[in-house]
């Protein structure tokens, strides 16, 4: 048995819908389709993040049965784990080239942005609040910025999402939720007014 035919009959028995696995994983509905029939692979992350959503391994989708002994090394080659790695380098290198923030609508007070960046998502934590890859996001230009939130801020040319930590009056750190992309947090002195540029008070997931 193919490993998407595991994934389709665990579906089946969790009554969970394509739509809502394609939004957990963080990608489109469409691409999504193409790994269940088959006609592309996802990579390794991808295939992580399904399993982790069906609440199964890996090895369990590949092989129909959960590893003899949960305390063995996983069983990822050299050459899939570099892979992943690489993946990894090259969507940070892509992330700092295009920050994959669009402003798409906006008026006096707010304003809608489309991240088309996984960078705002924590794949091992599914309870910690995420903006997948392809969403809408409301930005609200009038609140008072807040440490813990997301704000949008404009540095070095880019605009950019992150979470505002302040470390006094004038240091502070801007994050991705993405642990994967750590290299990503921007480090800021000054007024954070003078690169504040708006709160995300919502968003919308892509179908």
């Amino acid at each position: 048995m193919h490993w998407t035919e595991r994934v389709k009959q665990k579906t089946k028995e969790l009554n969970l819908s394509d739509a809502k696995i394609a939004r957990e994983v963080s990608c489109s509905s469409a691409l999504y389709s193409m790994w269940m029939n088959q006609t592309r692979n996802p990579k390794l992350e991808s295939k992580m993040a399904i399993a982790r959503t069906l609440g199964v391994s890996v090895y369990w989708l590949d092989n129909g049965e959960e590893e003899p002994d949960p305390n063995a090394l996983p069983l990822i080659s050299l050459d899939d784990i570099h892979a992943f790695y690489q993946e990894i380098e090259d969507k940070q290198k892509a992330i700092q080239k295009d920050a994959g923030i669009r402003i798409i609508e906006s008026d006096n007070e707010s304003f809608l942005i489309r991240l088309d960046n996984d960078s705002m998502i924590d794949p091992g934590n599914a309870e910690k609040v995420l903006i997948p890859n392809g969403s809408t996001v409301q930005i609200d230009q009038d609140l008072e910025p807040k440490p813990g939130k997301i704000l949008l801020i404009e540095f070095e040319g880019q605009m950019l999402l992150r979470v505002w930590q302040r470390l006094s009056a004038n240091q502070h750190i801007f994050r991705v939720i993405n642990p994967l992309y750590s290299e990503l947090k921007v480090s800021y002195t000054g007024d954070v007014l003078s690169i504040y540029k708006g709160t995300a008070v919502g968003f919308r997931c892509p179908l």
